[in-house]
């Protein structure tokens, strides 16, 4: 039985192995500037940013380096340094893509760029606190890296009035989100109080898994302390279960608002952001101080020696994975995130990007190498989807080449949490599945709206 003050999501979800011994007492430690920084135009949803230096040019730490286009955000120099040729570069997610690469120089002939306080910084206007936000390139840094100003921005008739901080860092291994809260709790709690103040709410709901009773206690221990702004903010215990931090199961643990299919939390009068964005979007308002570095857990049985990192943007995988001792001679795959819903790399020079806050090395075989099974119709995966769908029905439909048929079984509305393919006995690949059908009923719907 749960305690009353521990608040949860309604149906589904698992109690996977959390895997975070390891880095969860290590304290966050800065990586040295690296020789080098790969920086990609493209490191959020929205238009890539435009280059505003070109190769030769000499170049600041925190220097805006390209101009921020349509629905995009800037980005700035991570370390001080000459740029290179702006070139094609391996790309977390797009494979290659254009990057702006730095090569080091050293401090004393190139300082970084300083960022004093505004002392007027809690009486901004809501447009210039905006505009600092964009400015500064910040975007959701929980993983979907959808542009900060953007989400504080809502469409003409949209009304909320809670603001929720996701702290709950569901994902096993992953333990960035809890060094940051207890090593930076007052940034966190002022960047929610001033995002609070954008979106015009009054209410500031902070959501942390019940196994951080430590960060939860910093956390209150801030709020108690912050000057009064007509904003109150509560911190909630939420149990530790997977998917707890995902968006629409935190927003029913700690409002008890449903989020319907395929909306947005907004929809019920909702915003949710991230602890290490509301600590983001403090320094950018108060200091005007762009988003530069990204703090990462580097951890799992393939790396020698795991820790929470503060890196460069830009900083290759390699020179992070040297920093913590290098990979173990058994390690056998590279994990971007967590292991639940991040994505298997093939290589390690690949640039660390804003989404990044977890680089998991793992030994053994991966899954699905021996192949899987029938689907046996154990009814396990709909056991456990927070979303109510049915992954078996996805599957099988799929193999039998009637993707186009798995609207019913709510393939579209799927956000590939992982909950099926961790239960399923037959070790069946349920979220490649969903993702096979949403692509392919995506295309049908593109397909008709152009004819």
């Amino acid at each position: 039985m749960l305690a009353p003050a521990v608040r949860t999501f309604g149906r589904g979800g698992i109690h996977p192995d959390p895997h975070k011994q390891a880095t969860a007492g290590r304290p966050i430690e800065d990586l040295p500037a690296p020789a080098e920084v790969r920086l990609p135009l493209l490191q959020h949803l929205g238009d890539p940013a435009v280059p505003a230096v070109k190769k030769g040019d000499l170049v600041r730490r925190g220097q805006k380096i390209a101009e921020a286009q349509g629905t995009g955000v800037p980005l700035h120099a991570t370390i001080s340094g000459k740029v290179k040729p702006i070139d094609r570069h391996p790309h977390p997610t797009l494979v290659l893509a254009q990057a702006i690469v730095i090569a080091r120089v050293a401090d004393a002939e190139l300082p970084p760029l300083e960022f004093p306080e505004d002392p007027e910084w809690r009486a901004l206007p809501r447009d210039e606190m905006l505009a600092r936000i964009r400015e500064a390139g910040i975007v959701g840094l929980g993983g979907a890296t959808f542009p900060t100003w953007r989400k504080l921005q809502l469409p003409p008739g949209v009304e909320v009035d809670v603001l929720v901080i996701n702290g709950a860092e569901c994902e096993p291994y992953l333990t960035s989100d809890y060094r940051t809260m207890l090593a930076e709790p007052r940034a966190i709690l002022e960047g929610a109080v001033l995002m609070a103040r954008i979106l015009g709410v009054r209410e500031v709901a902070i959501g942390v898994e019940s196994d951080k009773p430590d960060a939860a206690r910093v956390l209150r221990a801030a709020a108690a302390a912050l000057p009064a702004a007509g904003v109150a903010v509560h911190v909630d215990l939420v149990q530790t279960r997977y998917p707890q931090g995902a968006e629409r199961q935190l927003v029913f643990a700690l409002t008890g608002r449903t989020v319907p299919a395929k909306a947005l939390p907004s929809a019920v009068g909702v915003v949710v952001q991230n602890v290490a964005t509301a600590a983001a979007v403090h320094d950018a308002v108060r200091f005007r101080k762009p988003l530069l570095d990204r703090i990462v857990t580097v951890t799992g049985p393939g790396v020698r020696e795991p820790r929470n990192v503060r890196v460069p943007l830009g900083t290759l995988l390699s020179d992070l994975v040297n920093f913590c001792g290098g990979a173990t001679d058994d390690a056998t795959r590279i994990v971007a995130g967590g292991p639940m819903m991040g994505r298997a790399l093939p290589r390690l020079d690949i640039p660390v990007t804003k989404g990044l806050n977890g680089l998991v090395l793992l030994t053994g075989k991966g899954p699905f190498e021996d192949g899987y099974g029938p689907c046996i119709q154990c009814g396990r995966c709909i056991e456990v989807c927070p979303l109510g769908l049915e992954p078996d029905q996805v599957s099988v439909r799929v193999e039998a080449g009637k993707v186009l048929d798995t609207a019913p079984y709510g393939a579209e509305e799927c956000y590939e949490c992982g909950s099926c393919t961790f239960v399923c006995p037959s070790q069946r690949p349920l979220v490649q599945f969903m993702q096979v059908a949403k692509a392919s009923l995506r295309r049908q719907r593109e397909t008709r709206s152009a004819r």
